[in-house]
């Protein structure tokens, strides 16, 4: 589900409500009525709604790129802003001189 991790208070819930109202929304895929069965007509509808879907995924894409860029601030604040090669370094060759002192 994409919007349980959306970045705001009520989460999913929000995400629910304005998705509903998106998609109740006459405005947001306008048909064209089509009482004489036309071909044309029924194609251009077809048409509308593709592209009210297209419009639709590009929106969950938009949500998940949110939802990601809100994890890596998050993940950013809480483990630093970037990597202490030389620290680092130093770590992983303290590491191994101790392994080699065990195994000795």
């Amino acid at each position: 589900i994409v919007g349980k991790d959306y970045p705001h208070p009520d989460g999913l819930d929000y995400v629910r409500r304005k998705w509903k109202e998106a998609l109740r929304d006459p405005q947001n895929c306008q048909l064209i009525p089509n009482d004489n069965n036309d071909v044309d007509v029924a194609k251009e509808n077809e048409r509308i709604i593709r592209k009210a879907v297209g419009k639709g995924r590009y929106v969950i894409r938009e949500m998940e790129g949110t939802i990601q860029l809100k994890k890596y601030r998050t993940m950013r604040r809480r483990y630093g802003q970037g990597l202490d090669i030389t620290g680092e370094a130093r770590r992983i060759n303290d590491s191994l001189n101790d392994l080699i002192k065990r195994v000795k």
